[in-house]
Parts: C-alpha cells; structure tokens; sequence
C-alpha cells in the first residue's frame, strides 16, 4: 500500500489535484459505460485508476468500491492463478482491514495468499509474511 500511494503520489502531484482525477475517472466510466460492459479492459483500467486515486485520498470507501467491481472480471478474464488477480485481493484484503472488516480482509488476503504459493511456492518469504499478518488479526 506504500508503493502504490508513493506512485500515485508522483503522477497526482505532477498532474492535477486527486479529486479532479477521481472526477475525470468518474465522468470517463459514465461516458464509457454507455459503450463498454464493466468487464471491458478499458472500463477496468479506469475502475483501476480510480481506486488508485481513492486509495491515495484515503478514501477506503470508494477504493472498496471500485476493487469489487474490479474483481469479479479480474477472476474471469486472467488465468486462475494469475498474480494480477492476487494482487487484487491483496489490496483489498488490506484495505477491508484498515476499515475493521477483519472477516472480508482476511478472506481477500487468504484468496491471495493461495494464488500466491502455487506461483511463489509455499515457503516464499512474502508468503511467510503474509501467514504472520493474517494470524495477527
């Protein structure tokens, strides 16, 4: 979560204040939408930039709600063990933490963690890690 709010950091400074990028983002899914299913690549990937911006706000509850839409064509469209979708999930079993919503983050974080060890392997440091982080709560 340092990573990606460093990143959006950079591009939002260089750019435009964060909330006229999540309006931007917000107003191109509109128009899209009219065109393109939610599960069209160009409607992810501003649903994707759109967390980004929302995760940089802070604002878990609009991350939330842009990654679970996110998700379910994810699951859909990449391979089963695809470290994209487990990214995903790993964001989102993060951010459901910081919310209190210990029950959905782990579920998120334990969907990843399994993506994770058949890419990784079982005993991958980060998977250790992530054992560790998901016993903690």
């Amino acid at each position: 979560m340092k990573h990606q709010l460093s990143f959006c950091k950079c591009i939002l400074d260089s750019v435009a204040p964060p909330s006229e990028l999540l309006e931007i983002c917000e107003q191109s899914l509109e128009k899209m939408g009219d065109v393109f299913d939610d599960s069209n690549v160009y409607m992810l990937h501003m649903m994707y930039q759109a967390m980004g911006v929302c995760i940089y706000m802070q604002d878990a509850d609009g991350a939330i709600r842009y990654g679970e839409k996110i998700l379910k064509p994810y699951s859909k469209l990449y391979p089963p063990y695809s470290l994209n979708v487990s990214s995903m999930y790993l964001k989102m079993g993060r951010i459901y933490m910081t919310m209190e919503r210990h029950s959905d983050g782990i579920r998120a974080l334990k969907k990843a963690m399994a993506v994770m060890e058949v890419a990784h392997g079982k005993n991958h440091p980060f998977l250790r890690d992530l054992r560790k982080e998901i016993g903690q709560k």
